[in-house]
């Protein structure tokens, strides 16, 4: 139980000394706290508040088919392929060739800004002027402010430098470019200077200073910009991206996000259309080299007809024309076939997602290629499952990986292998149309002439139709072409801004500088060599401490008991008597030495106010100045110096006459008398003996003030005369080094009855010390 006691008042104790340390650093945690916060205010101040914009568009569900039709070689052959995925619209939308359309529409390459207070705000709507025509002459320019001050007739322009760029021009001369100061510009009208040219039109009447600021390369201003936008999808079931832009101008932000998302519908569209545009452009080649070779066959079959009075040919004619334009119109339809296979061979090659290639190999009439992309499609599928329980080094995972690239592979070859039979059928047709044309030259020639020439006119007029049929059928698409996303909610802007988070950063700062506060005073407490408490004696020596006394703020040297007797300042001294008293030899006087080890300790103000509250308890007692080098003790007692210690050892007076009364009755003073040569030899003279033997018969106390420990010898001297040795130690005044050195002169001397005084403790820090009777005062051991 007594362990547990302890335990829990050596935590109280070290609790108290926490806080000692606060009260005792106390203004300098509060200027470190105070400077911390202002400096997290005035940064505050010049940061402008940031908002966020935000717009949501949906994506529409997009399968794997051309907007052409499933129908149409022609335009499976021509247009690409792709996939729409959440993932990568995202992407998309952070890259630069979807913004630089945007930057192109919202204004970010002149930045404006206006004084207000000790800062520069910046100001996007109602300006009061507004840069136009831009054109820059000198990059160099790019990025500075420039300063507008209005005038009478005009403007004048100044180009603001940074103070970086000033203090390397005062100091190393470094070269800084200017605008003429002096010329006023016109408004509304172009300008002309050496960096750039520009017309300022005025928008309304302003007298302070405007400043803007010329920025020029798109890709610039992106990199600038692009941490503010943020792009992301809410929620991973639903296929809706939020597109998110900070900006400190809210209204600049609407407008980017909202220019931002209808740029984007606007070139999936068109990128939709390209397809369109490329078979259209393809159709209408083909159809002025088809009208004219049509053209050409038509008019050759009349002239013949006119001429040969040829007007229908035979039987068995016909039916050559029919199978030989039967063949030559398949070979047109395979010459596409090997267009669309090439270009499945090349996508296959290229990308990933061959499963979208499904609809295009439906009109290649090819069932086990189109069973390939099923079970392509179903091993993707179990592989995402995989994916999303598992790593990707999972054995199931890994064999579902090698079973995706040998269906690829399958599906590769079988494209191939299309590729090839479509090419041993053109052969064929080509034999079957050599042996037409064979049986064809037997026939008579005029016959064999007009059917050539009506076989050429039936195929130029039926491809003709073909191709006017697919270019209006593309032109009708084109014109239905939908885009693959819609705007759900238009870009709107919260009225609180995002940020910067003020109160929460003035939180932060201002525990960052209690913390700050706090860690240096603990810092000086640890590093400060000065004794700071009883604690620090404690724990470097095991000598007794006697008494511990009050700071003291006094201009004029006097006996302070006797100001307040119920001060706290008389009851510390009480307590150093009643320790005292416990050494006390009965049936003879004790002599009492004070000193210190360096001088400013209060050693004198101990000594007399020591011989003071003896006398108030009716001891007979006498203090003797012992410190010949410093006298003060005459001071405390307003009697005069001229003869004591001094003039008594060098034989000039007798006891009798150095002893001076004082106002109190039991109360005496020896003072130190005008200060000698040669202190320490009149301290070794016998007349010190004597006086101390002769006083001891009629004092019941003795008090030295002696010389402090650390400057002279003369205190150890001295020390062979008392009963008790007193050594005041000043807090926060005297060095623990001190402490340490009196442990070490005790054990070289083998002195005896040393006690320790802890002098000028500081009653407000709240200390554990107490004085008097209802201060606690813990007696010294």
């Amino acid at each position: 139980m007594e362990k547990k006691d302890r335990m829990l008042h050596e935590d109280e104790f070290d609790l108290r000394e926490v806080f000692h340390t606060f009260l005792h650093y106390k203004w300098s945690i509060f200027f470190i706290t105070l400077i911390t916060v202002l400096i997290a205010a005035v940064n505050l101040y010049f940061k402008p508040n940031i908002y966020s914009s935000s717009a949501m568009i949906e994506v529409k569900s997009v399968g794997a088919k051309s907007s052409m039709g499933e129908g149409d070689f022609l335009s499976g052959a021509l247009a690409g392929f792709g996939s729409s995925n959440v993932d990568k619209d995202m992407e998309l939308l952070k890259t630069f060739h979807i913004n630089n359309s945007v930057l192109n529409k919202v204004d970010f390459h002149t930045r404006y800004y206006v004084d207000k207070g000790f800062k520069q705000v910046e100001i996007y709507d109602d300006l009061p002027a507004k840069v136009e025509n831009i054109t820059i002459l000198d990059d160099k320019i790019i990025g500075y402010e420039i300063k507008v001050l209005p005038q009478k007739e005009g403007y004048s322009l100044q180009i603001e430098h940074p103070l970086k760029n000033k203090i390397l021009h005062s100091l190393f001369n470094k070269e800084i470019f200017e605008l003429n100061q002096d010329k006023i510009y016109p408004y509304n009208k172009p300008i002309h200077t050496k960096y750039f040219k520009l017309t300022l039109k005025k928008n309304l009447t302003f007298e302070q200073p405007l400043y803007f600021i010329l920025l020029n390369n798109n890709r610039d201003i992106f990199e600038g910009i692009k941490g503010s936008l943020q792009i992301s999808q809410l929620n991973p079931d639903a296929p809706l991206i939020e597109i998110a832009y900070s900006d400190t101008i809210p209204s600049r932000a609407d407008a980017y996000v909202n220019e931002l998302a209808e740029s984007f519908i606007l070139q999936s569209v068109a990128e939709k259309s390209k397809g369109n545009n490329r078979i259209i452009e393809f159709i209408d080649k083909q159809l002025a080299e088809m009208k004219r070779k049509l053209d050409a066959s038509e008019e050759k079959l009349e002239k013949y007809r006119i001429k040969y009075q040829a007007i229908e040919p035979s039987l068995q004619a016909q039916t050559y024309i029919k199978e030989l334009s039967a063949i030559d119109i398949e070979l047109s339809q395979n010459e596409l076939k090997e267009v669309l296979i090439q270009n499945l061979l090349k996508y296959a090659k290229e990308k990933k997602d061959l499963d979208v290639i499904a609809p295009f190999l439906m009109e290649l009439k090819d069932r086990s290629t189109i069973n390939y992309i099923s079970k392509l499609q179903e091993a993707k599928i179990k592989a995402e499952g995989l994916r999303s329980q598992f790593s990707e080094k999972h054995p199931g995972f890994l064999a579902v990986r090698k079973q995706i690239q040998y269906i690829k592979e399958k599906l590769i070859l079988n494209i191939k292998n299309l590729q090839v039979s479509i090419s041993h059928r053109n052969k064929n047709l080509l034999k079957l149309k050599k042996n037409y044309e064979k049986k064809l030259s037997s026939m008579p020639t005029k016959e064999r002439t007009l059917v050539n020439l009506k076989r050429d006119y039936q195929v130029s007029s039926e491809t003709y139709k073909y191709l006017l049929r697919k270019k209006s059928e593309n032109e009708m698409i084109k014109v239905a072409i939908l885009s693959d996303y819609r705007i759900i909610d238009n870009a709107y802007h919260s009225s609180q801004p995002i940020g910067p988070k003020r109160k929460l950063i003035m939180i932060i700062f201002f525990m960052v500088g209690l913390i700050l506060g706090i860690s240096q005073a603990f810092l000086r407490n640890f590093m400060n060599d000065k004794i700071q408490s009883k604690k620090d004696i404690e724990a470097l020596t095991t000598l007794p401490i006697y008494g511990i006394l009050p700071a003291l703020k006094q201009k004029i040297l006097k006996l302070e008991v006797f100001k307040d007797p119920k001060s706290p300042f008389a009851e510390s001294y009480r307590s150093l008597r009643t320790n005292l008293q416990f050494s006390h030899k009965e049936g003879t006087a004790n002599v009492v030495l004070i000193t210190s080890t360096i001088a400013g300790e209060g050693k004198s103000t101990t000594a007399a106010n020591l011989g003071a509250i003896f006398q108030m308890a009716g001891y007979r007692s006498i203090v003797i100045n012992l410190d010949l080098r410093k006298p003060t003790l005459h001071h405390y007692f307003n009697t005069s110096n001229t003869h004591g210690m001094s003039t008594y050892l060098s034989g000039k007076n007798t006891i009798a006459e150095i002893i001076q009364p004082t106002n109190y009755e039991n109360l005496d003073v020896i003072v130190s008398g005008p200060i000698p040569p040669d202190p320490s030899e009149l301290i070794l003279t016998d007349k010190l003996d004597h006086l101390i033997e002769e006083l001891k018969k009629v004092y019941d106390y003795i008090f030295i003030d002696s010389a402090p420990l650390g400057l002279v010898t003369d205190t150890m001297h001295l020390m062979q005369y008392a009963d008790t040795s007193l050594i005041v130690f000043r807090e926060n005044y005297a060095k623990k080094s001190f402490v340490t050195d009196l442990n070490n002169l005790v054990t070289a001397h083998n002195l005896k009855h040393v006690g320790i005084v802890i002098n000028s403790v500081d009653v407000s820090s709240g200390s554990s010390y107490g004085y008097g009777y209802g201060y606690g005062y813990r007696y010294g051991k």
